[in-house]
């Protein structure tokens, strides 16, 4: 309450005192704070790793060098020897003045090749205070930085709303010298002071006080945490890259310093993309911005879809963007569903009986026109005049020039300002396709490669197609990556399935639904199982092993007809134990791109297959459990390589109901994340009976069917 000018004073010192303290927090303070803390978690990632170097790694740097002598003085590893001086060397029995100085030098060169190497990495299966530090001062960055530009502002207006009733009642004078003032003046000091305690200056100040109290309390306790790192690691990520630069190494490939400088200078406006871009994909969004016609090589599962919308979405921004994706069958619902979900930009089908309609609407009020490689010739190419825009998707599906597909896709190229073709396959190791594409894209670099170059200069070759091409693989950015990566592969049905899959829900055929995306028997006929020769087929370029889970007998039994290269027998519950070992045996010791299938009720149970870093459901489960169990078969939090889980999904299926009945689709990862007896809780309360479960998703499916059958 105001009674005297002292109390205004008062008032006016808090408010200066506040401001002072709110003014230490900065970018600039936060950002030192998470660098050191992220250098310590660097450093105990690099401590873990010299515990596992042993000394003798010391003459592989420096011949000569006594080893002997520092195991038999219990010196067994590098961790052992990390800090020693030339003087401690000096004490060991056998280490002489010759030997002492170059085994420190050795030493040193092995801890900055380690620590060159090391990108550091939180792992929610096994937080320390370091790491509750390392996020906690991150999210107080978040918190407090918005928080306290929000209350500045608001003691900024504070202070302009009162200040001529401040400066008026400051004017009170003490006790004898008030008998001086004239009474209009004693009147107006009286009045402002009436006006003061009105209500609406205290209310505001103690509004003042209690966010200044939040900003300078604010502590998230240890388990929330945890579990906002686990729902936004990548958000996380993002942060420390911008800080530290830690990942900047790879995300540009091996181009010269000259255009990774001139890519990072681009601007890229996000704004309506929902999502956090990796800092290696925002790097791939800016370089296909600043060349225009790039061949986007990141190996399956980085986010080439996400690089592209980025892209679409950054030029919608600036103005009406007309666009065109052309990809597999297999992945146009996918592409539909990516565009939806991370841009507001409108995506439309150009396939089937109404596509002539689509096109005319596509036409009139842009977005993103997705087709199919046979749809292409469909397209009338003097229509399109203003084709900002040509995503191409499995590009090596155009790597023959004299092919129709490829002829109607390369004119389409001519007609875009922006032309991106896709492939995970490392074409590198295919120089006639990559030649092939990159002359459609940028003729004159085509022109300079040579089988010679590629073999003689291969630096000289990668610094040619650095305009052009960019490839990143997993190993690359695994410092950017999650531990654990769940894909969500959308895919429509086959013509044949679609009939199947629509008479099994008349008949309330719940298991015939869930296994009719399998039908069609071969990629031309299923996408599904196209998506799958995808994949396994990216692994395999890749160097990946692929582990397969399937509820049903009979999708096993499809899914080994179809796969190509290294395939074992399928484990189901027929198999021996002493059988299944032999068959994981086998598997484990087998060359990359193998793939093994497994019934998920036997497969999924009590069995190690961590030769396989990718993993592809099938089909939803009941169970969010069932899931967990496959996955863990080839998943440890904190393994080297990341896995990366594609579930295989139907649109319009029994697919998607049971993703919203089971409210699986933002919760599925969290379960790893928790402790096992905390998540045994939570799966036996949440995990409904299967018959109840499939009861209600009958229902839904039945419910849609009937409104899609009356349209």
């Amino acid at each position: 309450m105001i009674t005297n000018k002292k109390s205004v004073t008062k008032i006016e010192s808090r408010l200066s005192a506040m401001e002072s303290q709110l003014k230490t927090y900065n970018d600039k303070t936060f950002d030192q704070e998470i660098t050191k803390l992220w250098q310590f978690i660097k450093e105990r990632e690099a401590d873990e790793q010299f515990k596992e170097m042993h000394i003798d790694t010391v003459a592989t740097i420096e011949k000569g060098m006594p080893v002997n002598n520092l195991v038999n003085a219990g010196l067994k590893t590098i961790y052992d020897v990390s800090n020693y001086t030339v003087s401690q060397f000096l004490q060991i029995r056998g280490v002489g003045e010759k030997s002492a100085q170059p085994l420190k030098e050795a030493v040193e060169k092995i801890k900055q090749s380690v620590h060159l190497r090391t990108k550091g990495r939180i792992n929610p299966d096994n937080m320390m205070r370091l790491d509750y530090d390392t996020l906690r001062a991150i999210n107080k960055k978040w918190h407090i930085l918005i928080k306290k530009e929000n209350l500045l502002s608001e003691i900024n207006r504070f202070r302009s709303d009162y200040k001529d009733r401040f400066e008026v009642v400051k004017g009170q004078k003490n006790f004898i010298m008030r008998l001086f003032q004239t009474q209009e003046k004693k009147d107006e000091i009286d009045a402002a002071i009436e006006n003061l305690n009105n209500g609406e200056m205290q209310r505001r100040l103690e509004t003042i006080e209690n966010i200044h109290a939040e900003i300078i309390e604010f502590n998230m306790e240890e388990s929330r945490l945890k579990e906002d790192f686990v729902q936004n690691n990548i958000k996380y990520y993002s942060e420390i890259e911008k800080i530290t630069g830690y990942s900047n190494r790879k995300v540009a490939a091996d181009m010269p310093s000259e255009l990774v400088e001139a890519v990072n200078e681009v601007e890229i406006d996000t704004t309506g993309l929902d999502l956090t871009l990796r800092h290696y994909q925002e790097f791939g969004a800016k370089y296909i911005l600043y060349n225009k016609r790039v061949l986007l090589g990141d190996e399956m599962g980085l986010g080439k879809t996400v690089q592209a919308l980025a892209v679409i979405n950054h030029l919608n921004n600036a103005k009406v963007t007309f666009s065109i994706v052309v990809c597999p069958l297999s992945v146009v619902a996918n592409w539909k569903r990516e565009t939806e979900k991370f841009t507001e930009i409108n995506a439309y089908i150009y396939h089937g009986k109404n596509r002539d309609e689509v096109f005319e609407k596509w036409s009139r009020e842009g977005g993103i026109l997705i087709t199919t490689f046979s749809h292409t010739r469909n397209i009338d190419k003097d229509m399109l005049t203003n084709l900002d825009v040509l995503i191409v998707d499995e590009a090596h599906y155009v790597k023959n020039p004299s092919a129709k597909r490829s002829q109607s896709v390369y004119d389409l190229s001519e007609k875009a300002e922006f032309a991106v073709y896709m492939s995970g396959t490392p074409l590198e190791n295919r120089l006639e396709e990559m030649k092939q594409l990159i002359s459609v894209l940028q003729a004159d670099i085509s022109n300079k490669l040579s089988n010679e170059l590629h073999l003689l200069e291969p630096q000289k070759f990668m610094r040619e197609i650095a305009p052009v091409y960019l490839r990143r693989n997993r190993a690359d950015v695994l410092g950017e990556l999650p531990e654990l990566e769940i894909i969500e592969q959308w895919s429509d049905f086959g013509e044949e399935e679609e009939k199947i899959y629509n008479k099994a829900v008349l008949n309330s055929k719940i298991m015939t639904m869930r296994r009719a995306a399998w039908q069609g028997g071969s990629p031309d006929k299923s996408p599904k199982i196209d998506a799958l020769k995808e994949i396994c087929e990216s692994a395999r370029e890749n160097g990946h092993k692929v582990l397969v889970f399937s509820f049903f007998r009979d999708v096993i039994d499809t899914v080994q007809r179809n796969l190509q290269g290294p395939t074992f027998p399928a484990i189901t519950g027929d198999i021996p134990n002493d059988e299944r070992q032999k068959i994981i045996d086998d598997f484990t010791s087998a060359e990359s791109g193998a793939v093994m299938v497994s019934q998920i009720i036997a497969g999924g149970v009590g069995l190690n297959i961590q030769a396989a870093n990718i993993v592809v459901l099938c089909e939803p489960q009941w169970k969010p459990s069932t899931e967990e169990q496959a996955i863990s078969r080839a998943y440890r939090m904190g393994q080297s390589r990341n896995v990366v889980v594609y579930r295989l999904l139907t649109e319009d299926s029994i697919d998607v109901s049971m993703l919203e009945v089971l409210e699986e689709k933002s919760k599925l990862f969290n379960l790893y994340a928790k402790d096992s007896e905390v998540a045994n809780i939570v799966q036996d309360q949440n995990e409904a009976s299967e018959q109840s479960l499939s009861k209600k998703v009958l229902e839904l499916e039945q419910q849609r069917l009937a409104k899609k059958t009356a349209m």
